[in-house]
């Protein structure tokens, strides 16, 4: 089983991981992070493929999958 960890602290909200993802597993969060963005969450954790397109796209390096 694989999953999406999002540094929350990491992400500034570009949304491009969220864009990537084919199963669409990543969503924008509401609440905001240390620096005043609002993160990206990873739902539905079961799902994801470990494709790892959102670890590639990502340009601030937030997301890791494992």
């Amino acid at each position: 089983m694989s999953e999406a960890i999002v540094d929350r602290e990491l992400c500034k909200g570009c949304l491009l991981c969220t864009a990537m993802c084919p199963k669409g597993l990543l969503k924008q969060g509401e609440e905001y992070n240390g620096f005043g963005f609002y993160a990206v969450l990873a739902v539905r954790q079961e799902e994801c493929t470990g494709c790892g397109m959102c670890s590639l796209i990502c340009p601030d390096g937030a997301i890791e999958v494992v």
